[in-house]
């Protein structure tokens, strides 16, 4: 793929970008490695987001980013915060609130649901596991203290509905043998 190539792909894919919600003017330039190398700038301006293939000198952000990064950014199969935190792309913040700028713009980038679902995945499952970690102890301990027959009757309560279901399976899958 050429450099006019991908402008032309990033500009088509960013033409879905609702940038109506954003009052301020974002400048972000991105310079692009791999076959297609160049340079262009997303620019929002007026609730509008534009993709122009020049340099932008007085620009918020300055992105260095692989061809193929950014155009997975771009439709929507990679999110701006994941390039980051994946090492993906070197951010150049000039000014006091480039960062925050930078933010706005990558959330004007529609996102697939997947790629969107991918990132909350990871960011639940870590949280998840952790309160699973902390919540088994503090069950087994009442469990294996309980010398009270009501504890125990209600246990054997909850955990008789999980064996029924089971039986019936194991059964019928003898009978059809």
């Amino acid at each position: 793929m050429t450099y006019h190539e991908l402008v032309k792909k990033v500009q088509l894919a960013l033409a879905k970008a609702d940038a109506s919600k954003i009052e301020e003017h974002i400048a972000v330039q991105v310079n692009v490695t791999g076959e297609a190398e160049g340079a262009f700038y997303m620019e929002v301006a007026n609730g509008s987001l534009y993709v122009c293939p020049f340099d932008y000198n007085d620009r918020d952000a300055l992105l260095t980013i692989s061809d193929a990064d950014i155009l997975a950014i771009a439709e929507g199969k990679l999110t701006m915060m994941k390039a980051y935190e994946e090492g993906k792309v070197q951010v150049d913040l000039p000014h006091e609130r480039s960062l925050e700028k930078l933010l706005m713009l990558g959330e004007a980038i529609p996102a697939k649901k997947a790629a969107v679902k991918k990132a909350a995945a990871k960011k639940e499952e870590e949280p998840a596991e952790e309160k699973a970690v902390e919540a088994a102890p503090a069950e087994e301990k009442p469990a294996k203290k309980a010398a009270a027959p009501k504890k125990a009757k209600a246990e054997a309560v909850e955990k008789k509905p999980a064996v029924k279901k089971a039986a019936p399976k194991k059964a019928t899958k003898k009978a059809d043998k």
